[in-house]
């Protein structure tokens, strides 16, 4: 990994290729409200339909600290990618940014990290659909008893890769309506929750978790990948319009917004939590034999709780429309990260760091066949492995080496935050090699800045738990070998 990159596509002129066949470049079809879209319907997925319930088992109301930790380090980061954009307008994200500055191999690495990054976290959301369907959807539903808890969600995959080969413009289409949707919902059950507000029981709870500082921070890593929607925003930067203003603009909506809604959600399924009348509810339609099961039964169960607190506050009706938008939430994320890992994949094959194939466009549908099919297969992969082959069947006892929900999470982690370091260094790095670059957002205290976001991105990294960490590790081995055996 010596030499420098044979590509640069952000100064190569894509209306030809060698003079011969033009060389098609993707169009760019999304506005400020699709870009918008994209960062928040990855953020508002497992964040808070799934982890926002197991990080209030964890750390009851400090779970919104956990929350708005992660939130400024994704922001200090989000400010170098701000940065960037306004800088290079094209297609992969932090690795097309690393790729310019740096125009070394080296960025092979980079790019390696977001690729299985990507695609383990959309496996965590399509894991996540299944074990909300297969938990409240499957009793209600006829269909047949063996049905395997898996098959709704390798369905979904199917259609989210047959969308994406489509096209951005209607991928972005999709993602608006989507998301809009969701919030929506988002918003019914905050309107049903906060009218139980009590100060005091919020208060308590937070005095008596936020000095657990270790699992906190653990917590905050773990819901860290819910605010990763910055970098699927600037990975489609090729495809936005007026990328140098709507990037940045979309990354920080995308971010408040999200953040606000967690620490609302937060609040909620505390009070519920916290709530006689809310624990009898819940031991009656869990089958638990008293409010101290129940008790129990959310500190082992955090991602059910928010889904009975909206049947405890909305009725059964309102909880049958709070479950299809938890999986109509999980479906847009796993789609945005579809369209984000697979424009990384692109971005390596135009810089030679993939196989030649993987660059190719359709002719009819401008989009990047070969990288949108590569990247299903790698979701795919990721979610049978620690979804099916060592996870558990919903409902039923782990038995056996379990990874599961958390596991995968992690494993995202790990990979997406390694590759935000590299990222950070890549800024202090421009600003020393090209000081007066023209750049219509610059990030304030530079080098410290960045530095900051180096350190806390590597402080997350250092709560993950072991088992993600060393399968990360063995991922970063195997695209060494894939280098060496393939690309080089």
């Amino acid at each position: 990994m010596d030499g420098a990159a044979n590509v640069r596509p952000g100064d190569r002129d894509v209306s030809a290729n060698d003079g011969s066949t033009p060389e098609r470049e993707l169009e760019r079809s999304i506005g400020l409200v699709g870009a918008t879209a994209i960062g928040a319907g990855t953020m508002i997925a497992g964040g808070i339909f799934v982890l926002s319930g197991l990080a209030v088992a964890n750390v009851g109301a400090a779970a919104a600290v956990s929350f708005v930790l992660a939130a400024v380090v994704a922001a200090v980061t989000a400010l170098t990618y701000a940065e960037f954009a306004t800088i290079y307008t094209v297609d992969g994200g932090g690795y097309a940014y690393v790729a310019e500055v740096f125009e070394s191999d080296w960025s092979y690495l980079v790019g390696w990290l977001l690729i299985l990054g990507y695609p383990a976290s959309a496996a965590f959301y399509l894991a996540s659909f299944a074990d909300w369907f297969a938990r409240f959807l499957l009793p209600a539903l006829s269909l047949p008893a063996a049905l395997p808890f898996w098959v709704p969600a390798v369905v979904v995959l199917a259609l989210l890769v047959a969308v994406n080969l489509t096209g951005a413009e209607e991928t972005g289409t999709f993602q608006i309506v989507i998301t809009l949707l969701k919030v929506a919902l988002i918003a019914l059950f905050l309107v049903g929750g906060l009218r139980a507000f009590q100060a005091d029981v919020l208060a308590q709870s937070l005095a008596t978790n936020v000095t657990h500082v270790d699992d906190v921070a653990l917590t905050a890593a773990l819901v860290f990948i819910t605010f990763f929607g910055f970098e699927a925003i600037a990975t489609s930067e090729g495809e936005i319009e007026s990328p140098e203003r709507t990037v940045p603009r979309a990354i920080f909506l995308s971010i408040g917004l999200v953040t606000v809604l967690y620490v609302l959600v937060v609040a909620v399924v505390v009070l519920a939590i916290n709530d006689a009348g809310f624990l009898s509810f819940l031991a009656e339609r869990t089958g638990l034999t008293s409010p101290e099961a129940a008790t129990a039964f959310v500190a082992g169960h955090g991602e059910a709780a928010m889904a009975r607190a909206a049947q405890y506050y909305l009725g059964d009706a309102g909880f049958y429309v709070f479950v299809g938008g938890a999986l109509l939430s999980m479906i847009s994320a796993a789609n945005a990260t579809v369209l984000a890992g697979s424009r990384v994949k692109l971005a390596m094959a135009e810089r030679d760091q993939l196989p030649a194939g993987v660059e190719r466009i359709s002719p009819r549908t401008g989009a990047p066949t070969v990288a949108v099919l590569v990247t299903g297969v790698l979701i795919l992969a990721f979610f049978l492995t620690f979804g099916v082959v060592f996870g558990s069947t919903p409902g039923e006892s782990a038995r056996g080496v379990v990874l599961g929900l958390e596991s995968l999470a992690h494993f995202a982690d790990f990979m997406l935050l390694a590759g935000l370091v590299f990222v950070n260094v890549a800024l202090i790095q421009s600003r020393r090699t090209a000081p007066d670059q023209v750049r219509r957002f610059r990030v304030p205290g530079v080098p410290w800045v960045p530095l900051v976001g180096v350190a806390s991105n590597l402080a997350l990294l250092a709560s993950l738990e072991l088992t993600s960490v060393v399968l990360g590790l063995l991922a970063i081995g195997v695209g060494v070998v894939f280098w060496f055996a393939v690309i080089e």
